[in-house]
């Protein structure tokens, strides 16, 4: 595959390869749904307890239906965009057997194990910096995002955080508000690089 020479063909392209993960909107809903599943476990959730286990899972599902009609407004603004096939089957193998069960174990150390530091921090940090590079680069705030999930490792020592089911709430919240404003600059960014299409526009990159 032929890569474009010019830096700003080189930049549309990194975007359109990895169109999906930069329609920033669809993420938002998403993000606030894991903010409300953090929040349902804290002291602070204002709704009785009758609804605290049954909010998080409502408004996710309400989250994937926002996120799923914002998709069909990106393809109705930019047109359909289809990567090439195998384009990322290096990327989605090593997610699958990497980033995902690295997230996972890390959550299950600080859920279970309790370490005086928060091991999720790192891991997450590492796991937005992956995700990053692998979807296009650019987007310097998920760098300020991925330092700060490095920086929130003391959180425990620190008192900002119980180690233990503290720990997970304070990581979904954070990923959560990172889907969000991540999303955000993500949309305004893809329109700063593309221009809308028609509606049946149909792309490939190449």
């Amino acid at each position: 595959m032929r890569i474009p020479s010019d830096p700003d063909l080189r930049r549309i392209h990194a975007v359109t390869a990895n169109f999906f993960f930069w329609q920033g909107l669809r993420w938002v809903p998403l993000g606030a749904a894991l903010v409300v599943f953090a929040w349902s476990s804290l002291p602070s959730f204002p709704l009785p307890a009758a609804w605290r286990d049954a909010t998080p899972w409502i408004t996710l599902t309400f989250g994937l239906a926002v996120s799923w009609l914002i998709g069909a407004y990106y393809a109705h603004i930019y047109g359909h965009v289809r990567s090439l096939p195998g384009m990322h089957t290096r990327r989605n193998a090593l997610k699958w057997s990497v980033v995902y069960p690295a997230m996972a174990l890390a959550l299950i150390v600080d859920g279970l194990m309790k370490p005086p530091i928060m091991v999720s921090g790192l891991v997450f940090a590492a796991g937005i910096e992956a995700y990053r590079r692998s979807t296009g680069g650019g987007r310097l705030h998920y760098v300020v995002a991925s330092v700060l999930f490095a920086v929130a490792t003391v959180a425990p020592i620190l008192g900002v955080v119980q180690p233990g089911k503290d720990v997970l709430t304070f990581v979904l919240g954070g990923l959560g508000s990172v889907y969000m404003i991540g999303g955000v600059f993500d949309h305004f960014e893809l329109r700063r690089l593309l221009h809308a299409k028609g509606s049946h526009d149909h792309v490939e990159t190449v």
